[in-house]
C-alpha cells in the first residue's frame, strides 16, 4: 500500500495539475482521465489474465454474446476470442502482460463487473491535494482531517448483490437469464424512456421500480411471451434478473464545501460520498446542519457528528439524480483545550451544552481535575462596556454529573479550558546521593530515615555515614535543614515527613582533589590524578616521557607549605634527581635511553614520592638549543630556508650563504621581516662593511626579502583615484597626489605618510607655517589618511596654515620682482 500511494504521489508531481471540477469528476476531463489512466500504469488495475477468463466463464455467456454486446458497444468484437479459445482447450492465461486497459474497461461495460467504474472513487480517491492534507491537518476543526486525506471508508460498496431497494434508473443494466424449455442470457440496458426491450417481450416500464418489484414486472411481461414462466413448482421455463453495471448520477455539492461542483457519482452513493469527493466541509461549513434537497424540497438532513464520533450513518442518505448536497455557515462553535482527550473545535446544535461538548472531545483526561471548567467568553454586544468585552465563568464538574449539567448553556466562541491537577505529589520522601537505589518512595507515618535507606538498598561504598541533609517543607513554604546519620548504630532513627528530601554525601565528594601537575620539557603536560605511591617517574611517564631537548638527569618538585605552620613560604621547592648512570654505560648518563628514545627506569625503593598538590617542572638541557630557522627569499642565487648555526648569525653570513645577490637586486628595497613586521635595513653597508650597524643579528623566524627595481610609486588613501605613478627623480610628493586626482575631500594633509622600499617610513614634517616634504625612491608608496572624525567639521587649520603660506610666498615672490 505504501508502494502504491507513493506512485500516486510521482504521478501527480510528473503530470499537469488538473483543474478542481476535473478532479471532481464532473464530465471526466482529460486532464483527470489522464492522470488516473498514469497510476493504473504504476498501480495496475487489478486483473489478470486469469481474473478475466474466470469471470468469463462464471458468466455463463457464450463467444457469439460477447462478440454482438461489445459490438453493440462500439468495441472490437474479437476482444475476448483468444479466452474463449483458452476455455475450450481448457488452458490458462497466466502471462506476465496484465491485460490493457480498453479491454478491462469494454469487458467491465458488458457487466463482467472486473473493476469499479472510475467515477465511482476508485483510482480518483487517491488524487487528493497534498497541500489540502496538510493545511487540514493544521485546523483545529472537528472532522475536517478526515476528508482530506486520502481514504476508501466513503466508498459506497459496488460489489455484491444490490439492496431490494435500489430504483431501477436510465443507463442501468440489467441481466435477464432464462433457464428450462428455453436458455437465454440477454443484457439489458434501461433506456432515457424507462424501458427494459427484451427480444420477443418487447418494452416493459421499469423507470422508478425498486428491485424487488423488477421482479413481479417481469413475470407479468414474460408470461405473455413464454407459456412456461409462472410462479409455482410446475414452471417450465424460470427466469432471473440481477444488475449489471449500474448507471452514472450526477449530482450538486454545493455551499461551504472545499470543492464545490457537480460530481458523477455511483447510483449507490450517498452523502458522505459526496461530501468527501468535494473535500468536506470548509474551515466555515457546517458539520451538522448538511441539506438534501431533491426536486425543489427538502429531502433530508443529515449530521455528520453521529458518525464521526460513534460510527453511525443512520442519518445519511442516498443520492439520486439530480440531488443537490447543500452545506450551509456553521453553526455555534465552541473551542475546548487542556486535560481532555480531544482537544478542537466543535459545533453545537440547539438543545446542546457544556456536559455535550465535553463528550465530543472525548472526555476529562486522568489528570483532569473535577473541581471547575472555566469557560472564557465574549461578551454579547449589548453587555460589553469599555474596558469590559470578555468574562471567566468557573463551573463545578461535580454538577456535570446531573442531568441538567447539559443544560449549561454556551455561546458561539466559548473557550473552555479544562485544568489538570498539580504536579506535585504527596505522601513521597525523596532520597538522592549515596544510595543504591535513589528516587521517590511512598512516605507513610512513622518511617525513619534509616529504614527510608533500607528501602533504597542501603549505603553505596564510600556514602558519607557521619550525617545525612534532610530539607524539611514548612507551612509557609518554606525548607527548614534537618541533620542525622543515614544508619545510626543502636540509636533510633530520625522520623521523617511528607516530602521529606534527604540527600546522603559521599566521601569523594568531599575530598580535596587529589591531582598532582607536570609542566616544561614532557610531551603531555597538565594535571594528572593522584594514586597512592606515584613517584616522579610515574608521572612522567603517564605524561608521556620527556620531549625533544628534555633534562632528563632531573626534576624540579614544588609543595605546598601546611599554612598552619605560617613560616611565611608558600611552597618548598625540592630538586630531585631522576637516575643514576645506567652500570657499564660510563658516568655520562649515555645509558638512560635505548635507541628508541624510551626511558629505561627499574622500580626503585627510594624514588621520590609524590604528595597532593605537587607540581612537577622538566627543565630544558643545559646547552640544548631548537632549530633555529630564517627564510631568504627574492634576488639571492639560492633563495630558501637556512639553519642558524649560531647566535652570531648576521645579515651578510646568510646572504653569502644564499649564493649573493643576482645582477636584478634592488639593494635599498632590502627588507626583514621579524613577528610579522618590518625592520629597515641598509643591505648596501651591511654586505660593505659587516661591521656596521645595519649587518643585524637574525632571529629565528626572520624572513629576508631582497626585491627588483621597482619604477612606480603607489598612492593610495584619501585620494580620488588610487594608483601606482612612474616614478621620475626629483617630482615632489604633491606631484605624485596630484598624479593620483588629488586630495579626496576627506583627506588629512597634514598626515601623510611615505613608506620606503626598505621600509622606513617618513611623515610630512610641519612647523609653524613651515613644512617638509619626505622625499620619494622607486618603489615607495603614498598613504593619505583620512580626517579624523571629530576633525572633518569645522575650519582645518593645517589646509588653511598651508594655503595661507602658499599664498604669502606668491605674493613675496611678486614683490621681489616688482623692486628689482
Amino acid at each position: 500500500m505504501r508502494e502504491a500511494l507513493l506512485t500516486v504521489l510521482l504521478v501527480l508531481v510528473s503530470a499537469p495539475a488538473a483543474p478542481v471540477s476535473a478532479l471532481g469528476g464532473g464530465g471526466a476531463s482529460q486532464d483527470t482521465a489522464a492522470l488516473r489512466r498514469a497510476a493504473e500504469q504504476r498501480l495496475g488495475t487489478g486483473v489478470s489474465q486469469d481474473d478475466i477468463l474466470r469471470r468469463l466463464r462464471e458468466s455463463g455467456m457464450t463467444r457469439s454474446q460477447v462478440q454482438a454486446r461489445l459490438q453493440q458497444m462500439g468495441y472490437d468484437s474479437r476482444l475476448a476470442d483468444r479466452y474463449f479459445d483458452a476455455m475450450e482447450r481448457g488452458d490458462s492465461l497466466r502471462t506476465g502482460t496484465p491485460p490493457s486497459d480498453e479491454l478491462v474497461d469494454a469487458l467491465s461495460r458488458i457487466g463482467l463487473q472486473l473493476r469499479a467504474r472510475a467515477d465511482s472513487l476508485g483510482v480518483d480517491s487517491l488524487l487528493v491535494d497534498s497541500a489540502a492534507v496538510a493545511e487540514a491537518r493544521k485546523s483545529r476543526i472537528f472532522g475536517k482531517e478526515l476528508f482530506a486525506r486520502a481514504t476508501r471508508e466513503f466508498e459506497p460498496v459496488l460489489t455484491g448483490p444490490v439492496s431490494g431497494d435500489y430504483r431501477l434508473g436510465p443507463g442501468d443494466q440489467v441481466w435477464l437469464i432464462l433457464t428450462g424449455d428455453v436458455e437465454r442470457s440477454y443484457p439489458l440496458t434501461v433506456t432515457r424512456e424507462g424501458f427494459l426491450i427484451i427480444p420477443q417481450v418487447g418494452q416493459v416500464p421499469v423507470n422508478g421500480l425498486t428491485v424487488d418489484q423488477l421482479e413481479d414486472r417481469l413475470y407479468t411481461h414474460l408470461a405473455r411471451s413464454y407459456s412456461g414462466v409462472r410462479r409455482g413448482p410446475e414452471a417450465t421455463t424460470r427466469f432471473q434478473a440481477s444488475l449489471g453495471e449500474l448507471r452514472a448520477s450526477h449530482v450538486y455539492v454545493v455551499g461551504e464545501v472545499e470543492r464545490p461542483s457537480g460530481y458523477q457519482v455511483s447510483p449507490m452513493a450517498t452523502v458522505f460520498n459526496a461530501l468527501y469527493r468535494a473535500g468536506g466541509p470548509n474551515e466555515i461549513g457546517s458539520f451538522r446542519h448538511v441539506l438534501v434537497r431533491r426536486g425543489g424540497r427538502i429531502a433530508g438532513r443529515v449530521d455528520l457528528y453521529p458518525y464521526l464520533l460513534a460510527g453511525e450513518a443512520t442519518d445519511d442518505i442516498r443520492l439520486e439524480q439530480g440531488d443537490i448536497v447543500f452545506v450551509p455557515l456553521a453553526g455555534p462553535r465552541v473551542t475546548i483545550e487542556g486535560a481532555v482527550r480531544r482537544e478542537g473545535i466543535y459545533e453545537l446544535v440547539p438543545l446542546e451544552g457544556l456536559r455535550d461538548a465535553l463528550a465530543f472531545a472525548g472526555g476529562l483526561r486522568a489528570e483532569g481535575i473535577l473541581r471547575r471548567v472555566q469557560i472564557d467568553r465574549i461578551l454579547p454586544p449589548g453587555e460589553r462596556e469599555p474596558g469590559r468585552e470578555r468574562s471567566l465563568i468557573d463551573v463545578d464538574m461535580g454538577a456535570l454529573l446531573d442531568r441538567e449539567a447539559s443544560l449549561i448553556p454556551l455561546q458561539d466562541g466559548d473557550i473552555i479550558r479544562v485544568f489538570s491537577v498539580a504536579d506535585e505529589s504527596r505522601n513521597r520522601v525523596v532520597v538522592t546521593g549515596g544510595v543504591r537505589k535513589p528516587g521517590e518512595y511512598e512516605w507513610q507515618p512513622g518511617l525513619t530515615l534509616p529504614e527510608l535507606v533500607s528501602q533504597a538498598e542501603g549505603l553505596q561504598d564510600g556514602a558519607y555515614t557521619e550525617r545525612a541533609l534532610i530539607y524539611r517543607m514548612q507551612e509557609d513554604g518554606t525548607r527548614r535543614m534537618l541533620r542525622a546519620p543515614p544508619s545510626p548504630a543502636g540509636l533510633p532513627g530520625l522520623p521523617l515527613a511528607d516530602r521529606d528530601s534527604v540527600v546522603v554525601l559521599h566521601e569523594d565528594s568531599l575530598r580535596l582533589p587529589m591531582e598532582v601537575g607536570i609542566t616544561g620539557y614532557v610531551k603531555e603536560p597538565g594535571s594528572y590524578t593522584l594514586a597512592e605511591g606515584m613517584s616522579i617517574q610515574d608521572l612522567i611517564l603517564a605524561a608521556g616521557g620527556f620531549a625533544e631537548g628534555a633534562n632528563y638527569r632531573s626534576a624540579e618538585v614544588a609543595r605546598n607549605v601546611d599554612p598552619t605552620l605560617r613560616t611565611g613560604e608558600t611552597a618548598d621547592v625540592i630538586s630531585v634527581a631522576l637516575t643514576a648512570p645506567v652500570p657499564g654505560s660510563g658516568t655520562d648518563g649515555a645509558g638512560l635511553y635505548a635507541p628508541d628514545g624510551v626511558p629505561r627506569w627499574l622500580p626503585e625503593a627510594d624514588e621520590f614520592v609524590l604528595t597532593r598538590g605537587d607540581r612537577v617542572y622538566i627543565r630544558r638541557a643545559p646547552g640544548y638549543e631548537p632549530a633555529r630557522r630564517v627564510i631568504v627569499a627574492g634576488e639571492v642565487m639560492l633563495p630558501g630556508e637556512y639553519e642558524l648555526g649560531t647566535r652570531a648569525t648576521r645579515v651578510s653570513d646568510i646572504v653569502g650563504r644564499a649564493g649573493g645577490l643576482t645582477p636584478e637586486a634592488y639593494l635599498p628595497g632590502f627588507t626583514i621581516i621579524r613577528d610579522g613586521r618590518p625592520i629597515a635595513g641598509d643591505l648596501t653597508r651591511a654586505l660593505n662593511d659587516p661591521a656596521a650597524a645595519s649587518n643585524l643579528l637574525l632571529e629565528a623566524g626572520d624572513s629576508l626579502h631582497v626585491p627588483t627595481f621597482d619604477g612606480t610609486v603607489e598612492v593610495s588613501g584619501a585620494v580620488l583615484l588610487e594608483a601606482r605613478v612612474l616614478y621620475r627623480q626629483g617630482r615632489s610628493l604633491r606631484q605624485y597626489i596630484e598624479r593620483a586626482g588629488g586630495f579626496a575631500q576627506n583627506a588629512d594633509r597634514s598626515r601623510v605618510v611615505v613608506t620606503y622600499p626598505s621600509g622606513e617610513r617618513e611623515v610630512v614634517d610641519r612647523f609653524l607655517f613651515f613644512r617638509r616634504d619626505p622625499g620619494i625612491e622607486p618603489g615607495s608608496s603614498i598613504f593619505v589618511p583620512t580626517l579624523p572624525p571629530e576633525e572633518r567639521e569645522g575650519v582645518n587649520w593645517g589646509d588653511v596654515i598651508s594655503r595661507t603660506t602658499a599664498v604669502l610666498s606668491t605674493l613675496l615672490t611678486l614683490y621681489l620682482a616688482i623692486n628689482q
